[in-house]
């Protein structure tokens, strides 16, 4: 053990004792006022107007809320184990009519004891459950939502539900939460899946719930090759790729013969064929076949080989937007039925994002569906499942001039409204917005190329500037507001490009200038509370707000960024 020891030597100060001081000359400070108050002044530069949707003269308001929020939940189950009749509440039927058997159960709850009008008994002991769904995620708005379901929390103070967790299976299974309504009816408002049922807390047992992107949480490509496939590809994941690919590495697909496989589907085109970057000639092909989306060269190469294509055509169709290729992944690749598919949402996205895009998946890669469509809403667009369980998608920006409803202060359909804070990455607003866009698959360095570059020859793969972009991954798109730099914020961001899948430089700019223009405007965010039934809005919705003050008196227009659900409906929205 370390030991110190400290030794202050003391010397005795002289004292002198102070000269008297003559208080009648000394300044003294000015009176406090009446009131405490205090005055900032902060240099700021008026920021430029912005064109807001007008309200509609006649907008409809919401409807009612019931005079309490009462909750229903019904659980599909599986009685796993035995035939013999035990308590009835976990299963809200009459204890003397049960005895379950192996099989399919239905299982409800409510937050009250209820009986709707077809004599379906939803048992009390369902605490109030709290969901929630938001595209306010990393400092940014858009992207693909953040849903936090939480779980159903039952009452098992007695142990009267504990027979669930031994003997219910729920893994899977859907989950409806429903109203009722006036007339004794109930009416689907939610719907989920269950993850699992496990012990609570505080004498609970909670079934834990999850939305529907597992549906999407699935491989993109389920097409393998054959055991029999050369041993580099056997048993992987067979590529595919949409809208224009270039410089696409093709799966070598034979040993003895230089045979090639760009896409696993008929394709649109094969543009070109390069060896070392030089393009090949027609008689340089042995085969091409545009329903296998297969090449065969006339010898062997002599250096990397790649190719150009315009990717799947299906059912007649070439997949090249936005929407397209979103709609053939999650309906035809993850298997979603139609009924999930939001028409009106796909259809709005088709004519806000008409610009063409580009995607390729290599047989060495193995991403989900959920990951693709991830990729191919940036920069500015957004993706969700709705409250119903319908796959909707949209593009941020302002609001069309169309809302849902009026949310009003005056006519008590609007209770509470807080000006919330803009996220991080859209203020200070960024100043200029870069993408990148006409991807390039195999960079390739100047060893890996053919030809003579030096000035003046001639350059069989293309010269200078097609050596430069063989080089590089993507290029750089960018929109910029120099004025909103040097005169409106002065900390004004610049912040880093965004891989995005858009095809050409013009489509890519268009989207990011629209994208800084609507961050420009003067946006703002407001966490209103409604007094409306639950699960009533969804991300995307337009609502017409009106409230005393925050320039709101003559009601304004807003997207709804953010929806949470418990004992109250809390919504985020941008105006």
């Amino acid at each position: 053990m370390r030991v110190f020891l400290v030794r202050i030597e003391e010397q005795p100060l002289t004292v002198t004792e102070p000269a008297p001081l003559d208080l009648s000359g000394v300044t003294r400070p000015p009176p406090r006022v009446e009131a405490g108050r205090s005055l900032a002044m902060v240099r700021a530069f008026t920021r430029r107007p912005v064109w807001h949707p007008p309200v509609p003269a006649t907008v409809p308001p919401p409807p009612l809320r019931a005079s309490a929020r009462t909750t229903l939940a019904t659980v599909q189950g599986y009685v796993m184990f035995g035939a013999s009749p035990f308590g009835a509440a976990p299963f809200g039927a009459r204890r003397d009519r049960l005895s379950l058997a192996i099989g399919d159960v239905m299982l409800r709850y409510g937050t009250i004891n209820y009986i709707d009008r077809d004599h379906r008994e939803f048992e009390d002991g369902l605490r109030t459950p709290s969901f929630s769904r938001t595209i306010l995620t990393g400092g940014m708005v858009g992207g693909w939502a953040t849903a936090s379901l939480g779980d159903l929390e039952l009452d098992n103070l007695e142990g009267e539900r504990s027979d669930l967790l031994r003997r219910v299976a729920v893994d899977g299974r859907p989950v409806e939460v429903l109203q009722p309504r006036p007339d004794g009816t109930t009416e689907v408002v939610f719907e989920c899946t269950a993850r699992d049922i496990v012990p609570g807390d505080d004498d609970t047992v909670r079934i834990r719930l999850r939305d529907w992107d597992y549906l999407l949480d699935k491989p993109a490509q389920t097409a393998t090759y054959p055991d029999d496939a050369p041993p580099e590809i056997a048993n992987r994941r067979r590529p595919f790729g949409y809208g224009p690919c270039n410089n696409v590495t093709p799966t070598r697909i034979a040993t003895t013969v230089p045979a090639y496989q760009f896409n696993d589907g008929p394709s649109r085109a094969l543009r070109a064929v390069y060896v070392a970057g030089i393009p090949q000639l027609p008689a340089d092909l042995a085969s091409v076949d545009l329903a296998s989306s297969t090449f065969t060269l006339a010898a062997e190469p002599a250096g990397d080989v790649t190719c150009d294509f315009d990717g799947l055509v299906v059912d007649g169709v070439y997949l090249n937007t936005t929407a397209l290729v979103i709609d053939d992944l999650a309906f035809r690749r993850g298997g979603l039925p139609a009924t999930r598919k939001s028409v009106r949402h796909f259809e709005r996205f088709a004519a806000d994002m008409p610009g063409e895009v580009q995607l390729y998946v290599s047989h060495g890669e193995e991403p989900t569906v959920l990951s693709l469509i991830q990729r191919l809403l940036a920069p500015c667009g957004w993706g969700a499942f709705s409250w119903r369980g319908q796959l909707q998608v949209g593009v941020w920006k302002v609001a069309t001039g169309s809302p849902r409803c009026l949310l009003s202060k005056a006519e008590g359909t609007l209770i509470g409204l807080q000006p919330a804070e803009l996220p991080t990455e859209v203020y200070p607003p960024p100043w200029r917005l870069r993408g990148g866009y006409d991807r390039n698959w195999t960079p390739q360095t100047a060893s890996q190329l053919k030809g003579d570059d030096t000035p003046g020859a001639v350059d069989p793969v293309g010269g200078p500037e097609r050596r430069r972009w063989l080089a590089r991954g993507q290029e750089i798109a960018e929109a910029k507001d120099e004025v909103t730099r040097d005169r409106l914020h002065l900390g004004a961001q610049d912040p880093a490009a965004v891989e995005t899948c858009l095809a050409d430089k013009i489509g890519c700019e268009t989207v990011l200038q629209a994208s800084l223009a609507h961050w420009l405007g003067n946006r703002a965010h407001y966490r209103v509370v409604p007094d409306t039934p639950p699960f009533f809005f969804d991300i995307g919705d337009e609502v017409a707000i009106q409230w005393d003050g925050h320039g709101l008196e003559g009601g304004q227009i807003g997207v709804v960024a953010e929806v949470a659900e418990g004992e109250w409906t809390e919504l985020v929205i941008e105006v």
